[in-house]
């Protein structure tokens, strides 16, 4: 009985504190209330699995301070008790910048490091439970792992980068970009894995101020359905210090879409110095003696050695040679020509063969049908000679038309980074050809007629940036791994594509 009338004082006291923090005190006339930033009140949320007591309003939000010393997925919930609140918890880092949110509670997986959890109203206001627990991690992440955690100068660890709770639909394409400190480690070539299945489409861009990206897409269909290792690679220790070695991740399910994902890093303690070198000067060698010789003499050398063994060169001079004679040619009259007359021809005119009238040029044919790429498409004929006859740029959808004489042509279809289709035609006199719909095949960056790792290694060459053209093969401005994605889908195949 005494703790129920202590809990109806305690709600009586809640309710006159919210009706006193939701006043407002009025003002005559049309003056307005100038809008005041709500204070903050900061808090401390470092015990696990326990409750604590809040209020929030307009004016007042709440900043929970939080410290993980290791990688946790926990929650964070909070359920009104009193007032009309609606409340929203914002995920803050060290920096107070956002990094989640969510209205009454907040499921997130972080690395070690200082966060806030900032309680506000979504609307209305009142008091809150607010409870903070660790639960099993159940969303997608990747993590890196390194092995071991502390080497000396010059030994080498093991870095392994992990795709974990990978969903049921699975992903097709996945983009790592990995940093570490350049001036403690350097890394070797990353070895991937058949997590996205065999033969995966990869691309690698050169490791360049402590950052290098790995993207692998699942060719011909295959996809990454099970968690597991992706990718790994070694690192070097190359002075004392410490690093943070993280690999994020964005993942594409094959919708054009890159999401992240969160992300845990590993840290890696390089001990000892390294080997000084020491650098021996060459020798300088002796300077060569210049000889200066008079005009006309000619040097001859002789070898000779001194009493201390080094040979000396003596050089004597020769007397000049005699002035080359002048030859004086005595100039001899030519004789007169003389010409004799052509005798004179009389031309007979030769009558005009009588023309033969040209043949009436028959109608022209048309030739239409589609051709389908994510980049524009060139249609072009060909005689039988391989004379290209015409072509034509097809609409955005792929459709095209286009006209040439009667007769038999070879038809190609061509897009720049993708596989030409070929095929024949033939266009009758004033009537018109279809061809069947072609879908043009991503990934022949290098247009030799084949998608293999070379066409991969141009992507991974040129990543993030918008040259050559010919590797944004979804013509979006940029190339990365939606590229890699598209070539994947297509990887060996060989060209030219049946136009049938």
């Amino acid at each position: 009985m005494k703790s129920k009338r202590l809990f109806q004082v305690f709600v009586l006291f809640t309710l006159l504190i919210s009706s006193l923090g939701g006043s407002q005190p009025a003002f005559a006339g049309a003056h307005t209330i100038p809008q005041q930033d709500p204070i903050i009140i900061n808090r401390n949320l470092n015990i696990w699995d326990a409750t604590f007591i809040g209020f929030v309003s307009a004016g007042i939000h709440e900043k929970w301070s939080l410290e993980l010393t290791e990688p946790h997925n926990f929650e964070v919930k909070a359920s009104t008790v009193a007032g009309d609140l609606v409340p929203l918890l914002i995920l803050l880092d060290s920096n107070s910048v956002e990094l989640a949110r969510g209205t009454g509670s907040l499921i997130t997986s972080r690395p070690a490091g200082s966060y806030y959890v900032q309680v506000q109203p979504e609307s209305g206001g009142g008091f809150y439970f607010l409870t903070l627990r660790d639960v099993a991690s159940t969303l997608p992440s990747v993590s890196t792992v390194v092995n071991p955690t502390s080497l000396t100068v010059g030994e080498v660890a093991v870095v392994t980068v992990n795709l974990n709770n990978v969903p049921a639909e699975g992903y097709t394409s996945a983009e790592f970009t990995c940093t570490y400190n350049a001036s403690l480690i350097d890394v070797g070539t990353p070895v991937v894995t058949n997590l996205f299945g065999p033969d995966p489409a990869v691309a690698i861009s050169t490791p360049q101020a402590g950052s290098f990206i790995v993207a692998i897409a699942g060719s011909n269909g295959n996809k990454a359905v099970t968690s597991g290792v992706a990718f790994t690679f070694s690192v070097t220790g190359l002075q004392a210090g410490q690093t943070a070695i993280e690999c994020t991740v964005r993942v594409s399910q094959g919708n054009n879409v890159l999401t992240a994902l969160p992300s845990t890093g590993a840290s890696l303690t390089v001990t000892g110095t390294g080997p000084t070198s020491t650098f021996t000067p060459p020798p300088a060698e002796s300077p060569t003696p210049t000889t200066t010789l008079a005009p006309g003499v000619t040097p001859t050398a002789t070898l000779t050695t001194d009493p201390a063994g080094s040979p000396t060169a003596t050089f004597t001079s020769l007397p000049a040679e005699s002035p080359t004679p002048t030859l004086t040619f005595t100039p001899v009259e030519s004789p007169t020509p003389s010409f004799t007359p052509l005798p004179t021809f009389t031309s007979t005119p030769i009558e005009s063969p009588t023309p033969i009238p040209s043949p009436t040029p028959l109608p022209n044919g048309t030739l239409t049908g589609q051709a389908i790429a994510s980049k524009p498409v060139t249609v072009s004929l060909y005689d039988a000679g391989n004379t290209l006859v015409t072509s034509v740029t097809a609409n955005p959808d792929g459709t095209f038309s286009l006209t040439a004489p009667a007769g038999t042509y070879t038809v190609v279809a061509t897009a720049s980074g993708f596989l030409n289709a070929q095929g024949s035609a033939v266009l009758n006199p004033g009537s018109t050809t279809t061809k069947p719909n072609v879908t043009l095949l991503a990934g022949d960056i290098d247009n030799n007629n084949v998608i293999d790792q070379f066409d991969a290694l141009t992507i991974g060459i040129n990543y993030n940036s918008a040259s050559p053209a010919a590797a944004d093969l979804n013509n979006d401005g940029v190339i990365n791994v939606l590229d890699l994605e598209l070539l994947a889908q297509n990887y060996r195949e060989t060209g030219p594509i049946v136009w049938g």
